[in-house]
């Protein structure tokens, strides 16, 4: 699957959409729940609005490090204006991985 098959801006996203990629970070942390946890944690916080879209992208960028394709993954929930770039020189090693976890879930 090619990052071109993630949803847009444009495209409206889904309940599914979210639970598959809810799935991918679960899977991915499948023998570190607490990081599955406070990824929750971080999403309810950004909900009640304790934190700010600049916040959460913080929050995501810290509790995924080293996982490029769950960070980048997570700009599809963000809004208009707001995108998670990544330096040039690190590839998305599990990009595809989290992609396929997100779409063939």
């Amino acid at each position: 699957m090619t990052p071109e098959a993630l949803p847009t801006s444009t495209q409206k996203l889904t309940t599914n959409d979210a639970l598959s990629y809810l799935k991918a970070v679960k899977d991915i942390f499948q023998d570190k729940v607490e990081k599955y946890d406070e990824f929750l944690e971080v999403m309810k916080d950004f909900k009640s609005q304790r934190i700010d879209t600049s916040g959460v992208i913080m929050r995501v960028k810290e509790l995924f490090k080293g996982h490029c394709g769950l960070i980048l993954g997570f700009n599809t929930f963000l809004p208009s204006g707001y995108e998670i770039k990544l330096p040039e020189e690190k590839k998305p090693v599990d990009f595809e991985e989290a992609i396929s976890f997100t779409r063939h879930s």
